[in-house]
């Protein structure tokens, strides 16, 4: 068990620290936020602090003013260890301790993650499904004709194609650069979360490349967490596909395929042709039905 360690340093100079055991924190001035700041510091949500396998991931939820990691303004990053997370005057300091050496801090109650969801959904049966036959929809008994869904990314990347330390070093600088404007990206077009993930490798083994480990380990923890959350998102996007044409929802199914061919744009396979074919399918029933 893993919990979150909270040292937060006020303008006044008053230290607070907190042990919460979540995997997501909100820190803000709502009453609902598991650590809060006074209203002339923080919005209601400022900054969410994401607990995952690769570490402790910060976003921005308000940029007035911006919140900063040791004194730079971001978006959403890492937080590497020993980290100042900074909220107009207040600071604060988050560290991972063990359940054990949380010690008789104060710990509110695990929220339910994301992928609680993913398993009652993956409950709903599947007599709902859509029979991509030639008369376009019948409904399929029990048949789950679809495909398996590819792996997003292959292996991760680990070779740097420079080999002089200064050429990688300046490649990694302008592919972390490039994989950063990627992630800000992904909210407008998945494929571009998509394809952050192997230039934040590639930054990272750049970065090694040429000696400099600190970014390294930045720019790997960013590619983790990335291709943490984009695996989830597009497992939870399945679901609800799934559901979707179980219920016979069909302006929800077509919405959700859309997105899930994002995901897989620029690849092929059964399950990228079943995607194109349902969607194609979709949008005839859509449309009859709103022609009726």
């Amino acid at each position: 068990m893993r919990v979150l360690k909270f040292q937060t340093r006020l303008p006044t100079g008053q230290i607070e620290q907190l042990s919460i055991e979540s995997e997501r924190v909100l820190i803000g001035s709502g009453a609902h936020c598991e650590i809060r700041l006074p209203l002339a510091e923080a919005r209601v949500e400022h900054v969410l602090i994401e607990l995952g396998p690769a570490g402790v991931f910060a976003r921005a939820l308000s940029f007035e003013p911006p919140p900063t990691i040791n004194n730079v303004p971001f978006t959403q990053a890492p937080l590497p260890p020993g980290a100042m997370l900074g909220v107009t005057g207040t600071q604060i300091y988050i560290e991972i301790v063990e359940g054990a050496a949380a010690g008789g801090a104060q710990q509110q109650q695990k929220k339910s993650s994301p992928l609680l969801l993913v398993a009652l959904l993956m409950m709903v049966p599947a007599a709902g499904y859509l029979f991509l036959g030639d008369d376009g929809f019948a409904g399929g008994e029990g048949e789950d004709l679809t495909p398996a869904a590819p792996e997003l990314w292959p292996a991760p990347v680990a070779q740097c194609p420079q080999r002089d330390p200064a050429a990688a070093l300046g490649f990694a600088r302008e592919r972390m650069a490039v994989a950063d404007a990627k992630r800000e990206r992904r909210p407008f077009h998945v494929q571009d979360g998509v394809s952050a993930v192997p230039t934040y490798e590639l930054a990272a083994a750049c970065f090694r490349a040429g000696g400099d480990a600190a970014s390294g380990g930045l720019a790997d923890e960013s590619a983790k967490y990335l291709r943490r959350e984009i695996t989830d998102d597009f497992r939870m996007r399945r679901v609800r596909l799934d559901h979707a044409l179980a219920t016979e929802d069909y302006v929800s199914a077509q919405k959700e395929v859309r997105v899930l061919l994002q995901f897989v744009e620029g690849t092929s396979g059964d399950y990228v042709t079943w995607l194109s074919t349902l969607e194609r399918k979709l949008k005839l029933k859509v449309g009859a039905a709103e022609n009726q």
